[in-house]
This record gives structure tokens, sequence and C-alpha cells, in this order.
């Protein structure tokens, strides 16, 4: 709660950390709120993030509760949820909630295996910018976001730092920096393991160039050399929802679609804007 409330930059935004449910003084059901921030129209937007739904089981009136406040709160807010139950996500459906399930995730052979599958197609990094491998190094971005058009994540370089030091699972950045260490591209990592291989799973991509070259360049670089990241890798996996072209023409050994669970209840002035979805939302690995 620390992390999620008092660590945040984001908790400054808005007071929303969460519901609870009492019955005759006795707790007996909560509902945690992390506070984040998403871009519209150039401008931030407040969201929260929803959290641990805990309910006690002789309580069950509980859970509806939370919801009907939370139908309050989505009023007002952008409500993400990403690691919901099944019953939880029938809830979200019957509250309108728009369902992002499916991701297509790409699988590269890394380290010395990266032979194996078009090592020669990923560009080179541009001779302005240097690798960082961590966000300390991050001085300022050139933007928070990438389109207008779009609802995505608001990004800085202090909501960076904190993802990346989450207390709930390691979060690695890979970044490509100019000589005044002012980022313009980077991907998120976190380690996983993959039929006993030792993995490193980019939740995230994100640039403010025109096109993906120096998005690509990065992944090339932790397909070639995952030693870049604690323990290296044998496996480098990329997830993509529907609206993301960035690993459509990369050399993937292997393709799969897969089921996620990424819901989000939006505000009426939201409800129909384009959004981009990525797996390092809500309160996933938070």
């Amino acid at each position: 709660m620390r992390f999620w409330w008092d660590e945040n930059p984001a908790a400054a935004e808005s007071d929303e950390r969460g519901r609870w449910v009492h019955d005759e003084g006795r707790l007996v059901g909560f509902g945690g709120s992390i506070p984040i921030l998403y871009a519209w129209q150039g401008k931030p937007v407040v969201a929260v993030a929803a959290t641990t739904l805990c309910v006690d089981p002789d309580f069950p009136r509980g859970a509806a509760l939370m919801f009907l406040k939370q139908r309050a709160v989505a009023e007002h807010h952008l409500i993400t949820h990403t690691t919901p139950n099944p019953r939880v996500q029938e809830a979200l459906l019957s509250l309108g909630a728009r369902a992002e399930t499916t991701i297509t995730r790409h699988f590269f052979p890394a380290g010395a295996a990266s032979w194996l599958r078009g090592r020669a197609y990923w560009p080179a990094l541009p001779a302005d910018k240097h690798l960082v491998t961590g966000p300390q190094e991050i001085h300022s971005l050139k933007q928070a976001y990438r389109h207008k058009d779009r609802l995505e994540k608001w990004i800085t370089p202090e909501y960076l730092r904190w993802f990346c030091s989450s207390p709930m699972r390691p979060h690695h950045l890979v970044g490509a920096v100019d000589a005044r260490n002012t980022l313009s591209s980077y991907l998120l990592v976190t380690p996983r393991r993959i039929k006993g291989l030792r993995s490193w799973d980019v939740i995230e991509t994100f640039t403010t160039e025109e096109d993906d070259t120096e998005l690509l360049a990065l992944i090339g670089t932790l397909v070639k050399d995952p030693a870049l990241l604690p323990g290296g890798a044998a496996v480098v996996t990329g997830a993509a929802f529907a609206d993301d072209p960035t690993w459509d023409g990369a050399p993937a050994m292997l393709r799969r679609r897969q089921q996620v669970c990424h819901f989000f209840l939006l505000p009426e002035p939201l409800r129909h804007v384009p959004k981009h979805t990525v797996m390092a939302e809500g309160d996933l690995g938070l």
C-alpha cells in the first residue's frame, strides 16, 4: 500500500484509494484503487487501476456493494482491471466494460540462438542515441504520449522509476536516450520461464519517434544480447494487442494467440474513443 499510494507519483492527482464495506463495525470487503494517468488529446487524464478485491465469504453482498460504488467512480474516472477473476469479468461486462482479451505473442530465440532466425534483420540505434538499462539515467522525455488521437498511458520519468520499483515482480527498462539523457524510446520487460527456459517478456513498447525503427533496434539489442539484463535469457517474447503493429514484420520463430483479461470502465466522454492497450496496465505486476 505504501508503494501504491505513498510512493506513486500519480497519487497526488486523485484521492481515490479504494472502497471498503463495513457491517456493524466489521470490515467485510475491500477493493483497492491505484491512481494512474492516461493521455488524451495531449493532456493527462486521471484514472485508477482496480486491485485486490477481497470479500468476507459470510457477506457475499459486499462485492455487489463495491461494484455499485465503482460504477459511480467510473462516471468520472477511467478504471482498469487487468487481474479480474472470471466472476469479476462477468460483472465488468454487465457494467459495459471494454474488453481486450486477445494478444499475439511473438517468440524470438535470444543470445547465441538468435543466429537461427533473422539476426541481421534488426536495425542499429541511431548514432546520436545510446542505450540505457534502467530508469535512473533518464532525465526527461520528448513527450508523455505517442499519439494525441487515442487514449494511452501518460509516461514520465517519475512514473517509469516507480513502475520499475514494484515490490510484486521485477520490471526492467531498456531505452534509447540522447546526449542529454532525454528518452525517446523504451521497452519494459519482465523475466519468466517458458518450458524451463529463462525468458524476458516485453510488456510495453513506447516511442516518441515517427516510426518504429528505434523500437526495433532496442528489441534487436535485447534479442542479440540478453545478458544486458540480470540472468540473461534463451528467449525474448513480445505481446501485441490488435492495434499494435510493432512486431508484425519482425523475424519471430513462433507466433501464438493467447488470452488475457484487460477490462476498462470508461466515463461517458471517453466511452467510444480509440485506446492503445499494452500488457503493462492496471495492477498487473504491481
